[in-house]
């Protein structure tokens, strides 16, 4: 999952290069409120993604020292503490996709090779975070997808040419059925929401040590800077205080 969250940032930061030549009016207003309200979920999606990785590391650690010593190990207690993050990272995942409706200045304005890296998160009738969405309704931690399936979405996708209409367009439909395809093993490689044992043991142990998730972090922060620069050097507090309270409010009522 945390892929998704570095693959998004990653687009946002490189995303808009030219935004200091577009002229002052309402679209650019709206962009900065989207962005300012994008960073900062974001960057609530970090904190919470982090300390979801230290309980999967302390969970690695002492159960792997139980097994070693002939227990079993598992039980309740880390999917437990696990949870109610899971739950929070989910409801923070849905703000991040309400943000970026087809219509938002964010999806509109993007310039092009950053918009088909967020093509897999978005879809049609479904992307990659509605799919996460559903299996972390019920608590469930999904562990999918790896960067390298979502860069292999990329290559696979129609790239979105001069002039094409976003949020209807053939690349769009194009992840909707790579995404039919991934999602059933996305639903084999979940963490579940009840005991772990030494099976789920050896999932986290495999996952730390393969994806490297502690890394990843290190790399979205240094995206997020890059993000928290742009919004510094392109906008003021003026350009966004008017309209962001009424945005965020309007969002958290849906």
């Amino acid at each position: 999952m945390i892929e998704i969250i570095k693959t998004l940032i990653d687009a946002l930061a490189n995303g808009f290069p030219g935004i200091r030549g577009m002229r002052e009016d309402k679209r650019r207003r709206q962009l900065g409120v989207e962005l300012f309200l994008l960073c900062a979920q974001i960057n609530q999606l970090m904190v919470t993604a982090e300390d979801i990785i230290q309980h999967l590391e302390n969970y690695a650690a002492s159960i792997g020292n139980d097994i070693n010593d002939g227990r079993e190990g598992g039980g309740p207690e880390y999917p437990r503490r696990v949870r109610h993050l899971v739950d929070r990272q989910r409801d923070d995942l849905l703000y991040v996709r309400l943000l970026l409706e087809s219509q938002s200045a964010v999806v509109q304005i993007i310039e092009p090779e950053a918009y088909n890296r967020l093509v897999p998160l978005l879809g049609v009738k479904q992307g990659a975070l509605d799919i996460l969405f559903r299996l972390m309704y019920v608590g469930d931690l999904p562990l999918g997808p790896s960067q390298a399936e979502i860069d292999a979405w990329v290559t696979r996708i129609p790239p979105l040419r001069e002039g094409q209409a976003r949020g209807a367009s053939q690349s769009l439909w194009a992840v909707d059925r790579l995404l039919l395809e991934a999602e059933s093993r996305w639903r084999e490689n979940v963490l579940p929401h009840d005991s772990w044992g030494r099976d789920v043991h050896a999932i986290v142990v495999q996952y730390l040590d393969e994806r490297q998730p502690r890394r990843q972090l290190e790399e979205i922060r240094s995206s997020l800077s890059i993000l928290r620069s742009t919004l510094l050097d392109n906008f003021t507090i003026a350009d966004v205080l008017v309209e962001v309270g009424e945005r965020g409010r309007g969002i958290r009522r849906l």
